[in-house]
């Protein structure tokens, strides 16, 4: 067994948390040590953001039977661009409970999953953060308030670039210091006007991606390749914006291929002394020593750590006293999407409408009240797609063969239309993991987790319909003419890699993990930043409130070290 010297702090993972947490504490002068399990990445040589299906032996789709049966909502993720970089389940497979759905997306690599991810980073409301006292009483608020967490917002927008609109609707706030937007596609703006025509706003789509030349870095030149990374810096990453910016500095160290699986604990303190981790590529396991220790590695690996430590003073898993630790799971309600074509847009030339890699509008939560009305709780954000991309477009949907078919398919190649959304998902008690009790391992020997999980309750049924009626209008006062399309049951947790819980904040450590610093009640010097740390899940995209969190809470443990409170 190795060992080393004394940290100031360890951050455990390098992505959308631990990048953010890594910087604010190295920036503040501590010294940091990085554990990240993956290895570094190379841009230039593990992005193939250039690459179309037609270059790939298998089209993209990889060789038949390649990555197995792979969970719903990992298909469009794991391709011929990807796979040596997220890990495939059949791999490294993680357990299900009888009856059980999650979709657990794993990508070990300096950056985590801000290598591969949709950039959306609309800010958590007022609302969103007391949905029990100022909506309708169910489920618990957050221990924080939004102005608590705006001036985190602020930074970490501008530690990142951001291109959005400066106008917002009720709880969905804005920045005031970003790049500019980006200029919608046609078939956008024909869907802003239909949607307008109903009443309902729509708004520039906040994206972490830059609109023009910012902190040294070039802005998007428009492939529309960013699923599958970005060679020129022009989207956030933590490896490419943050990690340049650390490697400079003297008191940081990362440490690539180091499986953190348990935190070490002081039986004569109570408190944190570091982690052991499995060093990815000779096998053997290590320690590393800080005198803080920051939980950054994703929601199910935080959880997992902390359910790997358990001791004679937590048996059910460290800092579980309360019993919350790896409950009350959460994602957002998600479902197919709606396709169609604008007649108006049909037969035009084909052009490059790639842009960002995103929709650069969308439309945000705009069904506040009417409480004796609706059947579920709280509301949901529909975000549409236009014009010519990588895909085939409307027309390969439609029965056909021959010259007449192809044609179809060119005709209909510009007009294409897809809407969909996501919906809050509830934090029951009911949805959550364990580590596995028949012994599952990972490829490392880690005691692996089961999941309890399930995104099919009645909440989630009823908002989904609703969702399925209000896309149909609002494509229809469009001129959408929409394709058959069947509705199915919500997507399970995980399928959209925003799952969020199990480690949640609050003020009574009775019912909670965490304390509103994100500090263990437990334990106070090991906090836990990543969307594990969440109380609730609003229809907005977590990974802005997630860096912001992480901002809050290490801004605040860099202090208390300052004051020799750690």
């Amino acid at each position: 067994m190795g060992s080393e010297p004394i940290y100031d702090l360890i951050v455990v993972g390098s992505g959308a948390a631990g990048g953010i947490a890594a910087y604010v504490l190295a920036m503040r002068g501590l010294k940091v040590l990085c554990l990240e399990a993956g290895r570094m990445i190379d841009p230039a040589k593990d992005f193939y953001t250039h690459k179309y299906p037609f270059e790939w032996q298998f089209r993209g789709e990889g060789r038949p039977g390649q990555y197995g049966k792979l969970p719903q909502g990992m298909e469009w993720k794991i391709k011929e661009w990807t796979d040596h970089l997220y890990t495939v389940p059949q791999e490294d497979p993680y357990a299900l409970a009888p009856g059980a759905k999650f979709t657990w997306t794993r990508l070990r690599a300096v950056g985590g999953r801000t290598l591969l991810w949709g950039r959306g980073v609309d800010r958590f409301g007022p609302l969103d953060f007391k949905p029990k006292s100022l909506q309708d009483g169910w489920g618990e608020d957050w221990p924080v308030t939004y102005e608590d967490v705006a001036p985190y917002f602020d930074s970490v927008e501008a530690l990142i670039g951001v291109a959005a609109g400066s106008e917002e609707v009720f709880n969905t706030p804005t920045g005031k210091k970003l790049l500019p937007p980006f200029r919608p596609r046609c078939g956008e703006l024909l869907i802003k006007k239909g949607a307008e025509n109903l009443g309902i706003k729509v708004l520039s789509k906040p994206l972490a991606v830059l609109s023009r030349p910012y902190d040294g870095r070039p802005p998007c030149h428009y492939c529309g390749a960013c699923g599958f990374g970005c060679d020129t810096r022009s989207r956030y990453s933590s490896l490419e914006v943050l990690l340049p910016k650390l490697q400079t500095l003297p008191n940081f160290t990362l440490r690539p291929n180091a499986a953190v699986h348990t935190v070490l604990m002081d039986p004569g303190t109570g408190k944190a002394r570091g982690v052991t981790y499995i060093d990815t590529q000779d096998k053997l396991e290590y320690e590393a020593y800080g005198k803080a220790v920051v939980l950054a590695a994703s929601m199910v690996e935080s959880i997992r750590i902390l359910l790997n430590s358990k001791n004679r003073d937590f048996p059910t898993g460290l800092a579980n006293s309360s019993g919350t630790l790896g409950r009350y799971l959460m994602e957002h309600v998600a479902f197919n999407q709606i396709e169609g074509y604008l007649p108006q847009l049909a037969g035009r030339p084909s052009t490059n409408d790639d842009g960002p890699g995103e929709s650069c509008l969308y439309i945000p939560r705009y069904n506040y009240g009417h409480k004796d009305k609706k059947k579920y709780l709280r509301g949901w954000r529909l975000d549409f797609y236009t014009g010519c991309d990588m895909g085939s477009g409307p027309g390969a949907a439609l029965p056909g063969f021959g010259s007449a078919y192809k044609k179809k398919i060119k005709e209909l190649y510009p007009a294409r239309v897809t809407m969909g959304g996501y919906g809050e998902g509830l934090a029951l008690k009911s949805n959550y993991l364990e580590i596995d009790p028949d012994g599952l391992r990972d490829r490392y020997g880690i005691p692996q987790v089961r999941f309890h999980t399930s995104a099919e309750y009645d909440h989630a049924f009823a908002i989904l319909e609703e969702m399925y009626g209000q896309i149909e209008e609002i494509l229809r006062a469009s001129g959408v003419e929409i394709l058959p399309y069947k509705k199915v049951a919500p997507y399970p947790l995980g399928s959209v890699t925003h799952e969020a819980g199990g480690c949640r904040m609050g003020d009574d450590p009775r019912n909670s993990v965490l304390d509103k610093w994100n500090r263990c009640h437990d334990v106070k010097n090991l906090l836990v930043v990543d969307a594990s740390c969440f109380v609730t899940h609003p229809e907005k995209q977590i990974t802005l409130t997630i860096m912001a969190l992480a901002h809050r809470a290490c801004d605040h443990l860099a202090e208390e070290y300052r004051l020799g409170n750690v």
